[in-house]
């Protein structure tokens, strides 16, 4: 009966452009399940429920850009989320939890490039920060919740998501006037790939893979006359850099690898980082 009455809500709101029947519609839908409750625990069901509340969402910024409706169903499905699962989630549960927590990340994704695409109230460039920049960070949280301990699974999920906002960028990029929502993609692109290293590699390798992605984003900024990414690319040599002196104390010492004078991680940990520091000094 609820789903009943949100849908034609959202319905009347959309055909008479009413915007606020659509959040008072939406606004006690996304009520319901906390105000009705009958404390069985079924996350399955509360879940699919919230996914139907933001299929109509979506479709509603399919249409109209209206940003108080995104963000209150932003706000509900990751904060309803987050509560459930800091008191209830249990591994077991990541085979019914997962799905759902890709799907309302792929919602807001979505919701947040159509708001910009539909946008019409403000002139362009406009970008909506809570949605573009707030969804990965609040879903990569709970994907780490859900993976606790899974490094390899975390690596893999930030480099799925780095391709995801890669592509994105690359989309958004073709159509001229929304370079600043291709370059905020492009900078969660790398965020995100560049997270992946520390959970995949060890320090070493992560160290050497950020020296040298370092020098690459000052390169590009430096072409650009772009401050901020050449002021990221050398502030990434220097989390390069604290990351391999941290792995003096994550890994086997040189006095372990005799046998490797040269073949060891820490003399090549120390070799890449000199070649990546005179690349940067060559870029300079």
């Amino acid at each position: 009966l609820t789903v009943v009455l949100v849908g034609t809500a959202v319905t009347l709101a959309v055909l008479q452009n009413a915007r606020s029947l659509a959040v008072l519609g939406l606004l006690g839908g996304y009520l319901a399940p906390v105000l009705i409750s009958t404390g069985s625990g079924n996350h399955v069901a509360l879940f699919g429920y919230y996914a139907v509340l933001n299929a109509a969402v979506f479709a509603v910024a399919w249409t109209k850009s209206w940003r108080a409706l995104n963000l209150m169903g932003f706000v509900f499905t990751f904060g309803v989320g987050a509560a459930w699962g800091a008191k209830y989630y249990t591994p077991e549960y990541l085979g019914t939890v997962e799905p759902f927590l890709i799907l309302f990340f792929l919602f807001y994704v979505a919701i947040g490039l159509l708001y910009v695409f539909k946008q019409t109230a403000h002139r362009r460039p406009w970008v909506d920060g809570t949605l573009v920049f707030g969804t990965p960070l609040l879903a990569f949280s709970m994907q780490a919740k859900l993976l606790a301990g899974n490094r390899l699974g975390l690596a893999l999920s930030a480099v799925v998501v780095s391709l995801i906002y890669g592509a994105l960028a690359y989309v958004v990029h073709v159509r001229k006037s929304e370079r600043l929502l291709a370059e905020a993609y492009s900078a969660l692109a790398i965020a995100f790939a560049t997270l992946a290293v520390p959970f995949a590699f060890s320090a070493s390798t992560t160290a050497t893979a950020w020296a040298l992605e370092g020098v690459g984003i000052t390169w590009l900024g430096l072409r650009q006359t772009r401050m901020l990414p050449t002021a990221a690319g050398v502030l990434l040599q220097l989390f390069a850099a604290a990351s391999f002196f941290a792995s003096f104390s994550h890994e086997p010492s040189v006095g372990h690898h005799v046998e490797q004078f040269i073949l060891n991680p820490h003399y090549l940990g120390a070799a890449m980082l000199a070649l990546a520091g005179l690349m940067l000094s060559l870029v300079f």
